[in-house]
């Protein structure tokens, strides 16, 4: 039909989800516009937004989609704009598409998009077809979201460490957030302050404050050894010269380049560090076990301070 050849570049640029008031400014009347749903060549995803061609919408044409529904404005929210600045920490819903929209909107949440009114003026990303909400208020707003606090901790972390957004943007969009269900953002933000970078390293923080003996540890904090090499320990007693490991070292792949954990191990060690390790679930089931082992070793230790040639980087 000579208005699908009109239609060509806005459905490429559009994935192929095209909204009815779009189609009727390309010149398809409704009676066309009807035509094509009746005979399956157009199928409707939204109320007045249609895929074209058969088929299951891929997670992009559902986006576009809950786009197209919200309005100008509008701009993928929670997980879905995570997803579209690189994060994966925390997985898409499926059949879920969130969208936050200006408080102004008159959208609504409708079938599979969820819509989240925004008081503050945004200003979305681009990403190819796709609008979505800076990283930081993304991840706020996901927080209220989320009824686990590893979970939020896991997308903190992971976000700061890859670069997406730093701990003072987070703070900030904290503060400006929603009102509701603070607790799991706060406490998250709390351990990112010190350093941490995973979950596991959040529960041996938590363990090690409770007990009295220990001084406030370093996480993730850059020590120059003597040979020249930089390592990047997940926990450290400076004045003790006594470093906690958390099995798996996926965070560091970053910071520091060792083959295999035994040899980040006995580069430390050959230094002159004391190291302890656990496996993330010994902390999560033995956690008591854990942090005494710790405070003894560090009771033993304690004033000895860092190695001949172990030094402490800044930042």
């Amino acid at each position: 039909m000579p208005f699908d050849r009109e239609l060509e570049p806005l459905l490429q640029a559009q994935e192929f989800v095209i909204s009815r008031e779009q189609a009727l400014r390309a010149g398809l009347s409704r009676r066309a516009i009807e035509h094509r749903l009746a005979s399956r060549a157009w199928q409707r995803l939204l109320p007045s937004v249609y895929l074209v061609g058969p088929g299951k919408p891929s997670r992009v044409q559902a986006q576009v989609a809950a786009l197209l529904h919200a309005g100008d404005g509008s701009a993928l929210d929670d997980v879905d704009a995570c997803c579209c600045a690189g994060l994966t920490a925390v997985p898409l819903m499926k059949g879920r598409v969130f969208v936050a929209a200006p408080e102004q909107s008159s959208a609504r949440s409708c079938d599979f998009v969820h819509v989240r009114r925004v008081r503050k003026p945004f200003t979305p990303r681009i990403a190819g077809p796709l609008r979505y909400l800076e990283p930081a208020a993304a991840l706020i707003a996901m927080s209220r979201r989320l009824r686990s606090a590893d979970r939020v901790l896991a997308s903190f972390s992971e976000a700061i460490r890859c670069r997406v957004v730093t701990h003072d943007e987070l703070v900030a969009a904290h503060l400006i957030g929603p009102p509701r269900r603070l607790a799991f953002a706060a406490d998250a933000l709390e351990d990112t302050a010190d350093g941490v970078w995973s979950v596991a390293e959040g529960w041996f923080r938590r363990l090690a404050i409770a007990r009295q003996e220990l001084p406030p540890l370093l996480y993730n904090r850059r020590l120059r050894l003597p040979d020249g090499r930089v390592i990047v320990p997940d926990a450290l007693a400076e004045d003790a010269g006594l470093v906690h490991e958390t099995n798996g070292r996926g965070p560091h792949e970053r910071e520091d380049l060792f083959e295999s954990m035994q040899e980040r191990h006995d580069t430390m060690t050959t230094a002159g560090l004391t190291v302890l390790h656990n496996s993330p679930r010994r902390i999560r089931t033995r956690g008591q076990a854990v942090i005494g082992e710790f405070c003894a070793c560090y009771v033993t230790r304690a004033g000895r301070g860092l190695p001949p040639g172990v030094v402490l980087l800044d930042g």
